[in-house]
């Protein structure tokens, strides 16, 4: 992270008790700051600071006396109240939405992710520059001018528009490539299943569980601990990552998708979603609870994200995982059930309850069609047989002068096969 240094103190104002800090101090950690202090405040929002006046003196004091860099607020704060916080505390300041981006780009690693960060970037950055553009020096650190900068002020939202529109142009054609890649898969015979849900409810230690040895990820690296890290920290997998898993007889591939994290603008949300395309594009997603959440957490966050995944195309399988750290866990089980359905209730890291999500996860999956085909008993033929065990699964193979067998797969593989078995009937 470009920051001036790396020691932060925490501000944040809410309208009641309690106030917790934990993510946004989890988000600085991952952002590689170190949190030396916090200030926290209950009141309405002030409409100069955000924080009250009261705060802000104590801060600029902290700031002072402890040579603190960066100022972190968790809240977005407009651009006039971030230029006024920033010169009476005396250090860089940050708010939550810009320093969730700074994750962003620091973890990007696909093209794609890199776009979707620029994107965010300027839709974020849009406003401030205008509202730096028309600023006069004359009005002071709490006003605006509302003249002479205006033309260059123009000038710039033009500009970042601009800038907006070619990435979304870009991103568009990656959308195409990855329709094409999700219907090559379907043919292939994959059923597509991804992990949903907040950073940190262990996402990637359920991938490990769950998937077979090899990564069909383009850029992936041979390692599954590198591939999908299961480390403590927020956002360690911001790249999406595929692997293989085989549930029973089926062959799957599962995607890891990108953590949601609380109170986001809408904005933000759907500057990424290429990324979010592989949730509510999949035929089954598994939405993943921390069972360690407080029950109203668990709440917000599973209502959240039912919000991004509302116009998902396939079945919601929800795992409240973390069982062995939890408390309450009938009460939370039950919530989540009246939220959404009965969840599967896991541990990856103990590997308990993993059996009962592949038999829900096979459940969800979409209902395959059985067919019976007929082909001659030749190397074409037999090679043939290969290739239907390679995308479904074969039954009650009988040889003779012909090979005769049921072939259960997803109805677009089975459409295919039966075209190639009787293209070699023919011949």
């Amino acid at each position: 992270m470009s920051r001036r240094g790396n020691t932060a103190l925490v501000a944040k104002r809410a309208a009641s008790h309690p106030i917790d800090t934990t993510e946004i101090r989890a988000l600085c950690d991952s952002a590689g700051l170190e949190v030396v202090g916090e200030r926290t405040q209950v009141r309405p929002p002030d409409p100069t600071y955000d924080l009250g006046e009261g705060a802000v003196a104590d801060v600029a004091g902290r700031v002072e006396r402890d040579d603190i860099d960066v100022v972190v607020v968790d809240d977005e704060l407009d651009p006039g109240r971030a230029y006024n916080l920033e010169d009476e505390v005396g250090a860089e300041v940050v708010d939550r939405t810009r320093l969730v981006l700074d994750i962003f780009a620091e973890r990007a690693e696909t093209k794609r992710a890199r776009l979707e960060v620029q994107l965010a970037e300027l839709r974020y950055e849009l406003p401030r520059a205008q509202a730096k553009a028309s600023r006069g020096e004359s009005s002071g650190r709490r006003g605006f001018k509302s003249g002479g900068e205006e033309p260059q002020a123009a000038q710039m939202r033009a500009d970042y528009k601009q800038r907006i529109k070619h990435l979304r142009e870009r991103l568009d054609k990656l959308d195409d490539a990855d329709d094409e890649v999700r219907g090559a898969r379907h043919e292939s015979g994959f059923d597509l299943v991804a992990l949903a849900g907040y950073t940190n409810a262990g996402k990637s230690t359920l991938l490990q569980r769950l998937a077979d040895d090899l990564s069909v990820d383009e850029d992936a690296h041979d390692d599954l601990g590198e591939t999908a890290a299961a480390r403590d920290r927020l956002f360690e997998t911001l790249d999406t990552t595929t692997r293989r898993a085989t549930l029973v007889d089926r062959r799957v591939l599962l995607t890891d998708t990108v953590g949601f994290v609380s109170d986001l603008p809408h904005w933000l949300v759907s500057s990424f979603r290429t990324t979010l395309a592989a949730a509510r594009e999949a035929d089954a997603v598994l939405l993943v609870v921390d069972a360690s959440d407080p029950p109203e957490t668990v709440r917000e966050k599973v209502e959240t994200s039912l919000d991004e995944l509302e116009d998902r195309d396939g079945t919601l399988v929800p795992v409240l995982n973390k069982r062995d750290v939890a408390d309450d866990l009938d009460a939370k089980r039950r919530l989540v059930a009246n939220l959404v359905d009965d969840p599967v209730v896991t541990s990856a890291t103990e590997d308990d309850g993993i059996d009962d999500l592949r038999d829900s996860l096979l459940d969800a999956l979409p209902d395959r069609k059985r067919v019976s085909l007929a082909v001659p008993n030749s190397d074409d033929g037999n090679a043939f047989v290969s290739w239907c065990h390679d995308h479904g699964a074969v039954h009650d193979v009988a040889y003779g002068d012909s090979v005769e067998f049921d072939f259960e797969a997803r109805p677009e593989v089975t459409a295919k096969a039966e075209g190639r078995a009787e293209k070699l009937s023919q011949n």
